[in-house]
């Protein structure tokens, strides 16, 4: 019974302290309101990027982006324009053709990606589609965040604070 009693107090003492932890599933941990982040460091959690604009559905566009006109719920990066069909089309000088593709805007000269060739401009990204450097990231393991993010361990993006602490053992 007293070996019964013992076992129920460390599990009790135990608890709380695991409770304000962070499992980083590498053997590491961050501290509570925290997450995990790629390169063994922590943030610590904000609901969305300082300067961010709220839209229809409730959820917020990163500084300098705006709510699609057409895809209500979805955002647009600065300078991309808003087509009927809920497409983007790249700046500069891009417009929303007839036939669903964007006509103008950067040439195809950039890198092969997957079966397609990159505007100008772009890269080839980690989840093998091009992306805009200059608006996003290339976490390395399949995610692609706004730069106004931070890449999440071991996958997705998170809004954190800009300080960072190393994650504890």
């Amino acid at each position: 019974m007293a070996l019964l009693t013992l076992l129920a107090v460390l599990l009790l003492w135990a608890l709380p302290a695991s409770a304000q932890r962070v499992d980083c599933g590498n053997g590491s941990w961050c501290p509570k309101d925290n997450a995990c982040l790629l390169g063994g460091l922590c943030g610590r959690v904000v609901e969305v990027a300082p300067g961010s604009v709220r839209i229809s559905n409730g959820t917020y566009c990163d500084p300098g982006w705006r709510e699609h006109r057409y895809r209500p719920g979805s955002c647009l990066a600065p300078g991309y324009v808003d087509c009927a069909n809920g497409m983007m089309c790249p700046p500069p000088n891009a417009q929303c053709g007839e036939d669903g593709k964007c006509s103008g805007g950067p040439p195809d000269t950039g890198p092969m990606c997957g079966d397609a060739r990159c505007a100008e401009g772009r890269v080839c990204s980690s989840a093998g589609k091009c992306m805009n450097s200059a608006i996003l990231q290339d976490c390395g393991n399949g995610s692609v965040c706004s730069r106004h993010a931070a890449c999440k361990q071991p996958s997705g993006c998170v809004y954190v604070a800009p300080e960072r602490t190393r994650q504890q053992r």
